[in-house]
């Protein structure tokens, strides 16, 4: 008896860690993504808004495809286990409202209530930050709400980037890759935080 108590122990670890590994893979694309936009308007002089909202509309298309898809394969090993997953339509809903919320309020909103007061990548860099400390803050609360769990590696995600907006109009034209390098950073941090935990729960 207490040798399969043992078994079914390790196998919960095993998944546990697989959630984990699954939640800094989700950050992760979002660093790629994220990355790869800074490539594409690295060489322009200005950066159209119609860009901006083209490239992130897609973003969300490959962030969520990429998380299906991770999120399919975590699905299928909980089953190999013998362990069924609950995915709540609110729950979904409430991560893809935070997001799209963040989106239209880091990206629409900020920037254009901004824009007498900024110049222009001011007024995106601040905005980009709001963007994703809403987001993830968002996220982080449907986790915690719905999810039951409270997701401490997910803070340095929202909270770095939420403390950074102050320095943006110091940093005037390079405001966009400072922000991107924040967002990288806190994101990193996030990334290495889930990892760790999860080793930390193998033991």
């Amino acid at each position: 008896m207490e040798e399969l108590k043992a078994v079914l122990e390790r196998v919960e670890e095993k998944l546990i860690a697989a959630e984990k590994i699954y939640a800094a893979m989700q950050f992760q694309v979002w660093v790629v993504v994220m990355v790869f936009y800074y490539i594409i308007i690295g060489p322009l002089e200005t950066i159209p808004w119609q860009l901006t909202a083209v490239y992130w509309t897609l973003a969300f298309v490959v962030f969520a495809y990429f998380t299906r898809m991770i999120w399919e394969r975590l699905v299928k090993l909980h089953l190999s286990a013998g362990k069924k997953m609950e995915s709540s339509s609110v729950f979904g809903f409430s991560i893809a409202l935070s997001w799209v919320s963040g989106f239209i309020v880091g990206w629409i909103v900020m920037p254009k209530y901004l824009s007498g007061m900024f110049e222009s990548p001011v007024a995106l860099g601040i905005g980009y930050l709001i963007f994703i400390s809403w987001a993830v803050f968002g996220m982080f609360l449907a986790f915690w709400h719905f999810g039951k769990s409270l997701e401490r590696e997910m803070i340095p995600a929202f909270l770095i980037p939420a403390l950074a907006i102050p320095l943006i109009p110091k940093v005037a034209k390079a405001a966009m890759v400072y922000a991107g390098f924040v967002v990288a950073f806190a994101f990193g941090l996030t990334v290495l935080s889930y990892i760790y935990s999860a080793f930390k729960t193998l033991g």
